[in-house]
């Protein structure tokens, strides 16, 4: 398990290094919420020893759009930088993906809607360490072959313990902090943090 003490992560088994996860975060114009949720994705799993490539997309079309300065702000805050973020659009050929982070069920069917095979493999922030949590038998022991297949099939099982056909929750969406002032933007990236950190732990067990 990742440990927390005062904000700080404490590196998970280096044995996660033998994998390269390959991992989607999606919102709508990839400019707020997705580029936020990927680096700070990107740091949490790195900071468990997992050796990761990240990546966002947005499901309204926009590309090449740069961050918005207020999330470019806040990300700084927390000592990483997205200024050279540029958006793009969600397409099927960055479907190659092992999981897919949505910022909400529209999102999340978004995706499902290109790839059903996906399904099992998409999630809302805060709902793989919700899925993990509820079943002692879901297997997030840390394996000793931590291969991207092993992982792979980790987060596959974590997902078919999902009851109905919906992905996730309403309360585990994360509202759109576009044209609102910075507060808005620092609590959102303080909950994205928050559930993202939960989905890391999870995943590594």
């Amino acid at each position: 398990m990742i440990l927390v003490d005062g904000g700080t992560l404490v590196r998970a088994c280096e044995a996660w290094r033998m994998c390269e996860l390959r991992v989607l975060v999606v919102c709508t114009g990839n400019t707020c919420r997705s580029p936020m949720g990927e680096a700070i994705l990107r740091a949490r799993l790195d900071a468990a020893g997992v050796t990761a490539s990240v990546a966002s997309a947005g499901t309204l079309g926009w590309s090449q759009r740069p961050a918005t300065p207020h999330a470019v702000a806040v990300m700084a805050e927390m000592g990483l930088d997205i200024g050279d973020h540029v958006s793009r659009r969600l397409h099927n050929d960055s479907l190659d993906v092992d999981l897919v982070v949505a910022m909400t069920r529209i999102h999340a069917g978004a995706v499902i809607g290109r790839d059903r095979e996906l399904k099992a493999r998409v999630f809302l922030p805060s709902e793989f360490a919700r899925l993990a949590a509820s079943s002692e038998s879901s297997g997030l022991t840390t394996p000793t072959n931590s291969t991207r297949n092993a992982i792979r099939e980790r987060i596959t099982a974590v997902g078919a313990m999902r009851e109905g056909e919906l992905v996730g929750r309403p309360a585990e969406e994360i509202d759109d902090p576009v044209g609102e002032p910075l507060a808005v933007y620092r609590a959102t990236a303080a909950r994205l943090d928050r559930h993202l950190t939960g989905l890391v732990n999870a995943l590594v067990g």
